[in-house]
């Protein structure tokens, strides 16, 4: 039960992943003020995939998305590695 914004904002800024350094299971976080956004304004995420694709939650139902051009690459704003916040990678 808890919304992009609150994932977003428990994330730092030094741990905060920027679009060049994405991985796959990474979770990306957008906003229409994409990087110059602040987590309260987040209001979308998906999973990185890989090569240039993402899983998410669209009105379709769970999409894939490209992520390297377009509506979503305007509004990326971060990304996270929960593997790695957990021990994990």
């Amino acid at each position: 039960g808890r919304t992009a914004a609150a994932m977003a904002g428990e994330v730092g800024r030094a741990k905060r992943i920027a679009f060049a350094k994405i991985q796959p299971a990474d979770i990306l976080f957008f906003a229409t003020s994409g990087s110059l956004t602040k987590a309260a304004s987040v209001d979308h995420t998906g999973i990185y995939l890989g090569n240039g694709w993402m899983i998410h939650s669209s009105r379709y139902g769970v999409a894939l998305a490209p992520v390297t051009s377009g509506w979503y690459r305007d509004r990326f704003a971060w990304g996270r590695r929960p593997l790695a916040e957990a021990g994990l990678s």
